[in-house]
C-alpha cells in the first residue's frame, strides 16, 4: 500500500480490475484487445478530488465517473475517506496475481470471490472461480504453459471479463501460431465482444430514449409514455438493466420524474426505483441517500392510492435490501466499508411511526405504514434472539400506534382512518406482543398501555373516555392479555355499560363493540349478561342507525355462545340462538347494506355457530352461504377471521377430545358438570356439512382469501384457513374437486407460513391430496417441489401418528416420481427420518416408511447408504422380507429386489450374517418378533429367498425370483443358492408359464445362469433315472419299463425327479433320484447329518411304532453295507419293503418326497421334510418310511393321499 500526497492509496487485484471499470473504459478496452493490445484499464485507479477515475496515466485533475457510479463499481463507500491525490496499485501486489486483499483508507478489503465452474460443464460459477485460480498458479510456475492459458482464457470468457480472456489467448497465439483450436476461440470470443459491445450501445441509447420522452413536458402522446415507463420498469428488475440504469445518471433522471407531480411519471419512477434496490443493498444506499426518507414518507401518506401503494413498494424492497441483504451484485463477503444499515433502517421505520399520527397524511397512506411496520418489524423466527427492533418501537411508537387504534373516526379532529386502520393497528401491537421474549418486557408493555389509557380516561371528559374505551377495543382485538389487563381497572366495564346507555350515537357504537370484545372471558360474559343483555336488546329495537345495531346483535350472539360446543350450556332460553342466527342472515343477505355492517353480521354467526342447530340452518341457506362466500372475496379485509371461524365452526375443525370413559364416570360419581354433544354434531351431520360447502364453493372462497395481502390475514387466520382444508379433503372422493377450484395450490404457502399448528393442518392436507392424487396433475410445474418440504415436516417426532403415516404415503408417491423430487427430498434431511419409522412398533408406520425408502432406493445417495460399513439397513430389508405381513414383505423385498440389481455388491453383503445393531429399546421387539433372545441373525437370508418363493402371492414370488436372479451374477453365491434346495424351487416355478409367466421366466433366467456357471447341466428329461429304463438317457416317445413287464400295476406316480408304483398285490416300487432318501433307500446326504447317537442304534432294540426295521452299522451306511452302498440314482425299479409287510393302495410323490397309504388306513412318508410336509411333527427328512402317527392317535383310517411340491394332502375317516 501507498500513499499519494496526503490520500490514501487502494490497490486493486488486477484479477477483477476490468469488473469494475466504467462504461466508457470498458469499451477503450474491449477496442483496444480487438486491435490487437493489451487492456488499458486494469491495474490503476485515479480518485481526484471531485469525481474517480479507472484510467492509467497522470490524470489528477481529471475524472470519468461521478462518486455514486466509482462506489457501485467498486463496492465500498467512499464517504469517510480523505480525498487523496493519487490511486494506484503498488508494483509488489501485480506478481501475486489474485493473491493481494484491497485496502482502502488503511481498511482491509476481502476481494469479491469470482464465482466459476469447471472449464467443460461449469454447474456453478464458484468452479469457474476456483479454474481461474488453478490455471494462474500454473502460470506464474510456468509462463509458457499453453494449456494453462488456455484454461484460464475459457473461466475468464465464463466470468465475463472477455478483455482478459482475449488477452491470454493471444499469448497462446504467440507461443502456438498454427494451433487452430486457439484460432477459433479467439475469433467467436470477438465476435461475441463485438456483439455485447452493440447490444451495450443499444441499451445505453434505449435508456435515454425512455427518459427524454418521460421527462418531455411537450409529450402528449399517453400511449407513447405508457410503453416508456413500461420500458424503464422491466428493464430495471433485471440486474444488468437496473445497473445500466444506475451507471447512466438514472437515479437522478427518476427524481426529477417525481418532482414532475405528474401520477404517471411519479408511479414509472417509484417503480423504476424499487426495481434497482431489489436485492441490491449498495444501490439502496445511494438511493436512499439521494431520495431522503422524508420524501419517500411524504409520498406514502400522499392522497393519490396508486402513488402511495408505489411508494409503499419502494420502502418494502428497500427494507429487504437493507434488512435481508440478498446483494446479488456480491458474489463473497461483503466489503467492510458498505456501511452498517441499521441507521437507514431505524430512520425509515422512525417515518413510518411519525407518519402515524402526521396531520394530512391520507387514511391509505396510513394503512400502508401499518402494513410495512407489521412486515418489517417482529422477527421472521422466534429462534432469532435479537428482538432490539421490536423494543426500539415499542419505546418510541407504541403510543402513536395506540393513538390510530383508540382513533373515533366519527368524532371531530380525529385522524382520517377506516375500520381497516384500526385492524392493523391491532395486529400490529399483537405482533409486537408477541415478539417479546420475557415477562419484563411484557410488563413494560402492560404498563406503557396502561398509562396512554388513564391519560385519555382521566381529565379529558367523555371525549377522552370514548377514546379511551376506543383503545381498549384495539388492545383486545390484538394483544388480548394487555386489553384484559387494562379491563380489570376501577370502574371501566361500569363506563362502558353507561356510554351504551347514552342517546349519542357514537357513544353506543364504541360502547357496544368494546363489549363484544370484552364478552371474551366467562366472568365477564357473565357479568355483562346480567347487566347489559337489556341495554343491548334496547339499543337493537330502538336505534336508527343499521352500524349500532348490528353490533348490538352480535353482542347478543356472543353472550348467547358463551356455552361454546357443550350442547347442556344455554345462556338464553331455547331457541333464542335461532331466531339471533336468522337475525344475521338477514343482514348478511341485505345487499343494500354497506359492507361493513354486513361483516358484523358474519362475526355474529361466529359466535352462534357453536350451535349444531344453527350450522344446520346456515349451510342450508344458499344465499346466506353465497353472501358470506362474496364479502371473504371482496375489497374488506377485515371479514377474513370472522369467515374462517365460521367454517371452522360448520365442518367441526376445531380441537376437541374424546373424554376418557373412566373419566366421565368419576365425574358423574361426584357430580360435575359434564359437556355434552350436540347430536346433530355427529360424524355423519358433519359429512353432510361439509358436502354443502364444498357444492357451494368453499374452496375457491378460501384460495381468495388466503390470496390476499392483508395484516388481517393474520397467522390465526390462517391456521383457521388450514383446518377448513383439511375437513374438506378429509374424504378421497372430495380431493379432486379441491384440487381443481386451487385448494392444492393455495395450501402450500398456509403450509410453509403461520403458526405450527396451522402449517401441520395445511402440510396433513397437502399429504391427503398427494396420497390419493397424481402428484403431478395436482401440483403441476415447479409446484410440485414446494411440496416436499412441508410433507417433510409432518415426520418430526412431535407429530401425530396419523400425521406421521400420511407424510410417509405421500413422500412414497413423490418419490416414485423423478430424480429431481428424490433430491429435492434428500435435501429436506428426510431419509434419517424415514429409515427411523422403519423401526417403528406400529406395523403401518413401519409399512409405510419401508414402501418409501423402496422408492427412495432409485437415488444414488440412498443407494451408497446401504453400502456403508457398519450399516444394519440392508439386514433390516431382509428381515422384513421374511415379515408375516404381505404388504410389508412385498416392500421390502422390491427394495431388495431393485437395490441387487443396481449394486452388485449388495448381493454378497446379504450373505453376511451377524447380529443386527437396532436403537435402543428396539432390539427386544424384533427379537421377539423373529423368535430369539438377544436379537436377529441373518444368516437365514436363504431361508427368508425361499420363503419369497414358495409364497402364494404371485408378486412376492416374482420379486424373490428377481433377487435371486440378481445374487446368481457371481459364481459363489451363485453355488450357494443352488447346493440348497432353491434349486429345485425354481425347478418348479419354471414349469409355471401358464399360471405365473413372469416368475416362470426370472426363475429359467436363474436356471440358464446356473447352466452357464457350470452348477448344472441342462434340464434333460430322464437324467436322474426317473424313467426307470435303466439308463440316464431321454426318451422322446413312450416306452415300456421292462423291469415291470408283466406286472399288473394298481397306481403310479410321478415327483420332481423319482417315481414310484404299487402293484395290484401291494407291492411298491421306487426309481430314479435319491437325493433327499425320496427313494427310501440309503442316502449319505442324510446319513452325514444324523448324529452320532442316532447312527448307532443297537441291533437288539426294539424299532418305534412305525419305524422301518433298519439298523445302522456306522453314520454313513445302512445296516449290513459298507460306506460306498449309498445311493444316489437308481436307475431301475427297486422293491420297497414296509414295516411290517404293509400292503400299498395307494401312493403320491411330491417335489422330493413320498407317501403311501396301506390297505388297512396307514400312511406311511419318506424323503424330504424341510416343509413338514412328512407330518413327523418334525421338519427332518428321512430316507425310511416312517409310518404317520396322528391319524391312528385321532382313531383316523387314512384313505388316500395326494402330495403337493412341497406339501401333502389326506382324505382320512373315522375308523
Amino acid at each position: 500500500m501507498e500513499a499519494g500526497a496526503g490520500g490514501a492509496v487502494v490497490s486493486v487485484s488486477s484479477d477483477w480490475s476490468l469488473s469494475c471499470l466504467c462504461p466508457r473504459s470498458r469499451q477503450e478496452d474491449a477496442a483496444q484487445t480487438l486491435a490487437g493490445g493489451p487492456p488499458l484499464h486494469n491495474t490503476a485507479y485515479q480518485l481526484p478530488r471531485h469525481g474517480y477515475c479507472c484510467r492509467h496515466g497522470d490524470h489528477a485533475l481529471k475524472f470519468c465517473c461521478p462518486q455514486l457510479e466509482f462506489e457501485s463499481l467498486r463496492r465500498v463507500n467512499l464517504s469517510n475517506v480523505p480525498t487523496p491525490a493519487r490511486l494506484r496499485e503498488p508494483q509488489a501486489a501485480l506478481g501475486r496475481r489474485g493473491g493481494a486483499s484491497d485496502c482502502v483508507a488503511g481498511v482491509w478489503v476481502e476481494p469479491p470471490e469470482l464465482g466459476v465452474g469447471g472449464i467443460r460443464r461449469p454447474p456453478e460459477q464458484e468452479d469457474y472461480a476456483k479454474a481461474e485460480a488453478d490455471a494462474s498458479k500454473a502460470i506464474e510456475a510456468d509462463g509458457h504453459d499453453v494449456k494453462a492459458l488456455f484454461r484460464r482464457s475459457q473461466a475468464l470468457q465464463k466470468l465475463g471479463r472477455l478483455d482478459q480472456a482475449v488477452y491470454d489467448l493471444r499469448r497462446c497465439m504467440s507461443l502456438e501460431p498454427k494451433n487452430k483450436a486457439f484460432q477459433e476461440a479467439l475469433h467467436d470470443l470477438g465476435s461475441s465482444m463485438q456483439e455485447k459491445m452493440k447490444l451495450m450501445s443499444c441499451t445505453d441509447s434505449k435508456v435515454e430514449q425512455m427518459f427524454q420522452i418521460l421527462l418531455d413536458p411537450k409529450e402528449t402522446d399517453t400511449d407513447k409514455k405508457q410503453k416508456a415507463a413500461q420500458n424503464l420498469i422491466v428493464l430495471a428488475r433485471e440486474e444488468a438493466g437496473a445497473e445500466k440504469i444506475f451507471q447512466s445518471d438514472g437515479v437522478r433522471l427518476l427524481l426529477l420524474m417525481l418532482d414532475t407531480g405528474r401520477e404517471d411519471a411519479m408511479l414509472a419512477a417509484l417503480r423504476t426505483l424499487a426495481g434497482l434496490c431489489s436485492g441490491h443493498r449498495s444501490r439502496t444506499m445511494a438511493i436512499l441517500a439521494e431520495l431522503g426518507a422524508p420524501r419517500i414518507s411524504a409520498m406514502l401518506g400522499a392522497e393519490h392510492e396508486q402513488v402511495s401503494l408505489a411508494a409503499c413498494n419502494l420502502l418494502q424492497v428497500m427494507f429487504d435490501a437493507l434488512k435481508e441483504g440478498l446483494q446479488r451484485d456480491f458474489r463473497g463477503k461483503e466489503e467492510a466499508l458498505v456501511l452498517d444499515p441499521s441507521k437507514e433502517l431505524k430512520l425509515l421505520i422512525a417515518h413510518l411511526l411519525e407518519m402515524l399520527t402526521r396531520e394530512g397524511a391520507s387514511a391509505h397512506g396510513r394503512n400502508n405504514s401499518l402494513n410495512l411496520l407489521i412486515k418489517v418489524v417482529p422477527r421472521k423466527s422466534l429462534r432469532d434472539p435479537n428482538n432490539s427492533l421490536t423494543l426500539w418501537v415499542i419505546d418510541q411508537g407504541l403510543k402513536k400506534i395506540l393513538e390510530v387504534g383508540g382513533t373515533v373516526c366519527e368524532a371531530p379532529g380525529s385522524l382520517p382512518a377506516t375500520e381497516n386502520s384500526r385492524m392493523s393497528a391491532a395486529v400490529l401491537l399483537s405482533k409486537l406482543y408477541g415478539d417479546l421474549k420475557c415477562d419484563a418486557e411484557r410488563e413494560t408493555f402492560h404498563r406503557l398501555c396502561e398509562d396512554y389509557f388513564r391519560s385519555w380516561f382521566e381529565g379529558h371528559g367523555l371525549a377522552g373516555k370514548l377514546r379511551a374505551i376506543q383503545t381498549v377495543s384495539c388492545l383486545l382485538q390484538g394483544p388480548s392479555e394487555a386489553g384484559n389487563q387494562v379491563l380489570e381497572l376501577e370502574g371501566i366495564m361500569e363506563s362502558v355499560l353507561a356510554l351504551c346507555a347514552s342517546v349519542r350515537e357514537v357513544d353506543q357504537l364504541v360502547a357496544v363493540e368494546a363489549l363484544i370484545h370484552a364478552a371474551d372471558k366467562a366472568k365477564r360474559a357473565s357479568f355483562i349478561t346480567a347487566n347489559g343483555v337489556t341495554l343491548l336488546k334496547n339499543i337493537y329495537k330502538c336505534s336508527g342507525r343499521d352500524s349500532i345495531r348490528i353490533r348490538a346483535l352480535v353482542g347478543l350472539c356472543k353472550l348467547g355462545s358463551a356455552g361454546g360446543t357443550d350442547f347442556s350450556m344455554k345462556q338464553f332460553a331455547e331457541g333464542s340462538t335461532l331466531k339471533l342466527a336468522k337475525q344475521c342472515r338477514k343482514w348478511l343477505c341485505n345487499e343494500v347494506v354497506d359492507a361493513g355492517t354486513r361483516r358484523w353480521a358474519v362475526e355474529g354467526l361466529a359466535y352462534l355457530t357453536f350451535d349444531a342447530d344453527v350450522k344446520e340452518e346456515f349451510v342450508e341457506d344458499k344465499a346466506a352461504v353465497q353472501a358470506m362466500f362474496q364479502l371473504a372475496k371482496s375489497e374488506d379485509r377485515s371479514v377474513l377471521f370472522a369467515v374462517a371461524s365460521t367454517l371452522v365452526n360448520c365442518t367441526n375443525s376445531y380441537d376437541h377430545e374424546e373424554p376418557d370413559p373412566q373419566m366421565l364416570e368419576l365425574a358423574k360419581y361426584a357430580k360435575q358438570h359434564v359437556p355434552e354433544q350436540h347430536p346433530k354434531d355427529e360424524p355423519g351431520c358433519v359429512r353432510w356439512r361439509v358436502h354443502k360447502l364444498l357444492a357451494a364453493g368453499v374452496v375457491s372462497a378460501l384460495t381468495c382469501m388466503v390470496k390476499s395481502e392483508n395484516p388481517a390475514l393474520t397467522n390465526s387466520c390462517r391456521e383457521l384457513i388450514s383446518r377448513v382444508f383439511l375437513a374438506v379433503v378429509e374424504e378421497a372422493a372430495d380431493r379432486g374437486s379441491v384440487v381443481a377450484q386451487g385448494g392444492g395450490k393455495t395450501l402450500i404457502p398456509l403450509s410453509l407460513e403461520g403458526t405450527e399448528v396451522g402449517q401441520a393442518k395445511a402440510a396433513q392436507a397437502l399429504a391427503k391430496i398427494t396420497i390419493t392424487s397424481n402428484p403431478e396433475m395436482a401440483f403441476p410445474g415447479e409446484r410440485i417441489y414446494e411440496v416436499v418440504r412441508p410433507l417433510v415436516s409432518l415426520l418430526h417426532l412431535h407429530r401425530t401418528g396419523l400425521e406421521n403415516f400420511e407424510g410417509l404415503m405421500a413422500l412414497t408417491n413423490l418419490a416414485g416420481i423423478s430424480e429431481r423430487l428424490r433430491q429435492k427430498i434428500l435435501k429436506e434431511k428426510a431419509v434419517p427420518m424415514i429409515e427411523g419409522y422403519m423401526f417403528e412398533e406400529h406395523e403401518l408406520l413401519r409399512l409405510a416408511a419401508t414402501e418409501c425408502m423402496c422408492n427412495m432406493a432409485m437415488s444414488t445417495e440412498v443407494q451408497e447408504l446401504f453400502l456403508a460399513e457398519g450399516s444394519d439397513r440392508l439386514k433390516l430389508l431382509v428381515l422384513y422380507s421374511g415379515e408375516d405381513d404381505e404388504k410389508l414383505r412385498r416392500a421390502a423385498s422390491g427394495t431388495l429386489a431393485m437395490l441387487t440389481s443396481l449394486l452388485p455388491p449388495i448381493c454378497r453383503k446379504i450373505t453376511l450374517a451377524g447380529l443386527l445393531r437396532l436403537p435402543a429399546g428396539w432390539d427386544t421387539l424384533l427379537a421377539l418378533r423373529r423368535g430369539t433372545e438377544c436379537g436377529i441373525l441373518t444368516d437365514h437370508w436363504l431361508e427368508i429367498l425361499q420363503a419369497l418363493l414358495l409364497s402364494p402371492n404371485e408378486e412376492l414370488q416374482h420379486r424373490g425370483a428377481v433377487i435371486v436372479l440378481n445374487m446368481m451374477a457371481g459364481r459363489e453365491i451363485a453355488a450357494k443358492l443352488m447346493e440348497s434346495e432353491m434349486l429345485e424351487i425354481l425347478s418348479v416355478l419354471a414349469k409355471e408359464e401358464r399360471d405365473k409367466p413372469r416368475v416362470a421366466q426370472a426363475a429359467k433366467e436363474c436356471l440358464a445362469r446356473a447352466v452357464a456357471c457350470g452348477l448344472i447341466k441342462p434340464n434333460v428329461n430322464g437324467e436322474h433315472g426317473q424313467l426307470g429304463h435303466g439308463g440316464l438317457e431321454p426318451v422322446s416317445e413312450p416306452r415300456l419299463v421292462e423291469a415291470l413287464h408283466g406286472m399288473p400295476m394298481g397306481d403310479v406316480a410321478a415327483g420332481g425327479w423319482h417315481s414310484v408304483s404299487v402293484s395290484e398285490g401291494g407291492d411298491l416300487y421306487a426309481w430314479g433320484w435319491n437325493e433327499s432318501g425320496q427313494l427310501a433307500l440309503p442316502c449319505k446326504a442324510l446319513a452325514e447329518k444324523r448324529p452320532p447317537a442316532a447312527a448307532s442304534v443297537s441291533q437288539h432294540e426294539e424299532p418305534g411304532a412305525g419305524e422301518a426295521e433298519l439298523k445302522l452299522v456306522s453314520p454313513k451306511a445302512p445296516p449290513g453295507a459298507e460306506a460306498g452302498d449309498f445311493i444316489s440314482i437308481q436307475a431301475f425299479p427297486a422293491l420297497l419293503d414296509l414295516p411290517e409287510g404293509s400292503e400299498v393302495s395307494k401312493v403320491s410323490c411330491g417335489s422330493r418326497h413320498t407317501a403311501a397309504v396301506t390297505r388297512t388306513g396307514e400312511l406311511y412318508t419318506w424323503g424330504w421334510g424341510k416343509y413338514g410336509q412328512l407330518g413327523h411333527t418334525d421338519t427332518a427328512s428321512s430316507d425310511q418310511p416312517r409310518q404317520v402317527g396322528y391319524f391312528p392317535a385321532n382313531g383316523l383310517s387314512v384313505e388316500d393321499v395326494v402330495c403337493g411340491p412341497w406339501n401333502t394332502y389326506i382324505c382320512a375317516v373315522e375308523k
